[in-house]
């Protein structure tokens, strides 16, 4: 079993690189794959924490924020050269930092108690590299002036929300050109959270695909069995890499889900990632 979707304290999980290897390792995984969003800053700490478990692959990869109008994200699997990920970072951590503060800003004007200085250090006074929507929910939730940290998402922070803020990115297109370029894999992210019908769902996955796109997550901690079942059939109708994770977060966002099983209902065999190495830089 496995988990191609994790993140870390490196954009808006809990944990460090070092306590998802040892995670993973008690939780019988032969696999992880390190996602953090835009960036790739815990790659070389996961792949050293690894060294000690040789039963235990860590796997270099990112999920890519793209513009797109239906909640889209792309995640780049097994990275071989990290540096034009750190490259692209620079602006694409500027956006999000950019669009975290217009988020708290739109929050004072609505009457929380917030500064840019609540969210920009964690528990330890450090202060992190990247800002994320979990870091101003967690703090709001702490200090009592949210009750709901889900609905936080969705009514305050979510598309239409009232203190929603988009996040510039690239399109898919170019962030799918890009994962090629570098000799990566591209994985459509949780295409169950994508807001499309499914019809136009499967028609843009179509289209993707077209444009270079050569695999989609099958098996994600918000899917249904039924909707596994799904995705499967359409990654094998449409000839995509089938791969899967938890979206595990630790306890900043995702509640309730744990490494490599997610709700439950997760079973991500080892072959996913066999095929998706196998076919990286072609």
């Amino acid at each position: 079993m496995i988990d191609l979707h994790t993140h870390s304290i490196f954009s808006d999980g809990s944990d460090t690189p070092e306590e998802l290897i040892e995670i993973a390792h008690d939780s019988g995984l032969t696999a992880i794959a390190l996602t953090d969003h835009d960036s790739v800053n815990g790659c070389v700490r996961l792949q050293s924490a690894a060294q000690k478990y040789p039963d235990l692959s860590a796997i270099n990869g990112c999920e890519l924020n793209v513009k797109h109008p239906a909640n889209m994200e792309i995640i780049a699997l097994n990275i071989k050269n990290l540096e034009p990920y750190y490259e692209r970072q620079i602006t694409l951590l500027k956006y999000r930092n950019d669009a975290c503060l217009a988020r708290i800003e739109k929050l004072q004007k609505l009457g929380y108690h917030i500064t840019w200085e609540d969210v920009a250090f964690d528990e330890n006074g450090n202060q992190r590299k990247t800002l994320a929507k979990p870091h101003i929910v967690n703090f709001l939730f702490k200090t009592g002036q949210i009750s709901d940290k889900d609905k936080a998402y969705t009514e305050i922070l979510g598309k239409g929300g009232t203190a929603y803020v988009e996040t510039k990115a690239p399109t898919p297109e170019e962030t799918i050109d890009f994962i090629r370029q570098t000799g990566a894999v591209s994985v459509l992210a949780h295409p169950c959270l994508i807001k499309l019908n499914e019809a136009d769902l499967y028609n843009e996955i179509t289209r993707l695909k077209k444009c270079g796109l050569q695999g989609m997550e099958v098996q994600h901690s918000d899917m249904s069995a039924d909707e596994i079942e799904k995705y499967q059939n359409w990654a094998d109708k449409l000839n995509l890499l089938k791969s899967g994770g938890s979206d595990y977060h630790g306890y900043n966002a995702h509640y309730g889900i744990k490494l490599g099983v997610g709700r439950g209902q997760l079973n991500i065999p080892h072959e996913y990632i066999e095929k998706i190495i196998a076919a990286s830089g072609k």
